[in-house]
């Protein structure tokens, strides 16, 4: 598998948003899993559109972990944007993806968010088009079946080239590839998994091949393999090249609000 994107563990948003520059990408990891009062904390953060949208989540675990998810969004972009946390809106686009309003005084700040478990992950760039995706490894019902319909035969042939113990997890990798891109142009997964056709053979680098069946446009294209904590695969998107790319593991935030 191509060798994954190292997490560093001596930043934080605070000490890298001075300065942030138009080439740079930043994805940061979290633990969902918060203490009590924390998790109050990001409760008061949170606008009425999110307070609405968690409320409708029939499970108690999903609410927990949707409240600490974009109370942490929210601290992350308040040390980029020089806000508070709770200061800040979004909009939305079709498919639900949120974006920050532009403001006349500062560069434009785009995002994107992804979860598996209590595993958190936010990318932040100028990029306008970027995003991220994460999976627990683990076993996936008739996964044959679904990459049948859901990739190409490029794809497929990418995954058969794994050993057969191997290919569940390289079903996996090839899905947050291509759902990293389609959370990128901010469409929903069915509408748009055809669009993109991405590397997934052993040893073979993270990358886009066709994107409408274009290789041209694919080269505009920036794919990273990322491997936040052990049993996770993950990928970052963005459309263009020449990305510097930044990680990092954020720490605490008890006494934050």
């Amino acid at each position: 598998m191509t060798p994954p994107t190292t997490f560093r563990t001596d930043a934080q948003p605070a000490s890298v948003s001075q300065g942030f520059g138009d080439s740079e990408i930043h994805v940061w990891k979290s633990t969902l899993d918060v203490s009590d009062a924390q998790l109050e904390a990001f409760a008061r953060t949170l606008g009425p559109d999110e307070q609405e949208r968690i409320g409708r989540l029939r499970a108690e675990s999903d609410r927990i972990r949707a409240t600490a998810s974009r109370g942490l969004l929210r601290h992350i972009l308040a040390d980029y944007t020089g806000r508070q946390a709770a200061e800040l809106s979004f909009t939305y686009g079709q498919a639900g993806k949120p974006e920050l309003p532009g403001t006349a005084d500062s560069a434009r700040l785009y995002f994107n968010t992804a979860h598996s478990g209590d595993l958190l992950l936010v990318a932040v760039g100028r990029a306008p088009f970027l995003g991220v995706d994460v999976e627990r490894i683990r076993p996936v019902a008739r996964w044959d079946r679904v990459a049948q319909r859901a990739f190409s035969e490029g794809e497929l042939r990418g995954i058969e080239a794994f050993p057969r113990e191997s290919r569940e997890e390289a079903f996996i990798t090839c899905w947050t590839r291509k759902e990293a891109c389609v959370k990128a142009i901010g469409e929903g997964v069915w509408s748009a998994f055809s669009r993109f056709e991405v590397s997934v053979e052993p040893g073979e680098p993270a990358r886009v091949r066709l994107v409408d069946g274009d290789e041209a446009a694919a080269a505009n294209w920036s794919l990273y393999h990322l491997e936040p904590a052990p049993g996770f695969v993950g990928a970052l998107a963005v459309q263009g090249t020449g990305w510097r790319l930044r990680t990092g593991t954020l720490q605490t935030l008890e006494g934050k609000s």
